[in-house]
């Protein structure tokens, strides 16, 4: 008699059953939306604070170098650059940097870049130093991977569909693994980033006639190296790894399952970003953006969940391949 049980292969984890269990798992503890409604609220309401004194004159200054290669065009370039820079500076609130990345409490008023709301026009605070501003992002952004540590702990679960306790113990383990995972990827985004925007540069400066190519293939090349680091955060909280292990895992799950994977990352994307859209319609100085604030805390944590259980069966699945490979390279090796 055959044993069918060793003739059924693994599957990997499937896109559209891993939305709906992630959703699921949100809409059973709706409690979760709270963290980015609450971070969302407070930039709403809070204080706008703002480093536009400081860095408008720098980025002037920057654009009149830059200009001189531009020959008679360079007065168009400088006023259409300075204006850009004043409206991005007018928007610009330092206390974004609560939405910590790649671990933080999703917002969508990081994106808005509000400077009023139904009730008024925001307080706004200058920052009066660099130094000033470089310890509030740095306070900032360290609690927020505390928030967004504690965020992502809670999501895990619900989407683990773990009993166990909550420990401090386990806190205080992801959030010092998410400090570390953080530092990793900007030193990887420095040592990688700044020769390839150096290059860019140099192109648009040499060559002004490529447009936005060198934009294009910038872009495609980060999204091919960032790819395989999609679930970096997940192993800190779903299987307590450290922060490199934690990379490792990811590259080689996303790379057994490229385009599984990458259907489900693209489709997150495309939920996430254009969900936000529609959460974004009414305009900061609305109160109905406060019905795009709960809908966008749920779409986002239900993504979030889903990751989580794609990535649960992902393992799964990736264990149960590598125990089939292990026979067959044993007899090879006899």
């Amino acid at each position: 008699m055959l044993n069918t049980d060793s003739q059924v292969k693994p599957k990997p984890p499937r896109l559209i059953p891993s939305l709906v269990e992630g959703f699921n798992a949100v809409a059973g503890q709706i409690h979760l939306i709270i963290f980015p409604i609450a971070i969302d609220l407070f930039l709403w309401f809070g204080p706008l604070v703002r480093v536009k004194d400081l860095l408008m004159p720098v980025m002037a200054r920057a654009v009149e170098i830059s200009s001189e290669a531009y020959g008679q065009q360079g007065l168009e370039i400088i006023k259409s650059s300075n204006e850009l820079w004043a409206e991005l500076l007018d928007g610009f609130n330092l206390l974004f940097g609560l939405r910590s990345y790649p671990i933080g409490v999703p917002s969508l008023m990081v994106s808005q870049g509000a400077q009023e709301n139904p009730l008024g026009a925001l307080r706004i605070i200058e920052v009066a130093s660099f130094n000033s501003a470089l310890y509030l992002v740095l306070g900032l952004s360290a609690v927020g991977i505390v928030f967004g540590s504690l965020y992502f702990i809670l999501v895990a679960r619900a989407a683990g569909k773990t009993s166990d306790p909550f420990s401090m113990h386990s806190l205080f383990h992801s959030v010092g693994q998410s400090l570390l995972l953080s530092l990793i990827l900007l030193m990887m985004a420095i040592v990688l980033g700044f020769p390839a925007m150096c290059l860019m540069s140099s192109l648009i400066l040499m060559l002004p006639g490529l447009g936005t190519l060198p934009y294009m293939i910038f872009s495609l090349a980060f999204v091919w190296l960032a790819l395989p680091m999609a679930f970096s955060p997940h192993g800190i909280f779903h299987g307590g790894m450290n922060a490199s292990r934690s990379i490792v895992t990811s590259f080689k799950l996303v790379r057994s399952m490229m385009t599984g994977s990458g259907m489900f990352l693209i489709m997150v994307i495309l939920l996430g970003y254009g969900l936000d859209m529609l959460w974004s319609t009414p305009g900061v100085d609305s109160w109905m953006l406060l019905v795009g604030i709960f809908g966008h805390g749920f779409i986002s944590c239900g993504l979030l969940a889903s990751s989580f259980v794609f990535y649960r069966e992902g393992l799964k699945w990736f264990s149960e391949v590598i125990k089939d490979k292990q026979p067959a390279v044993k007899k090879a090796e006899f």
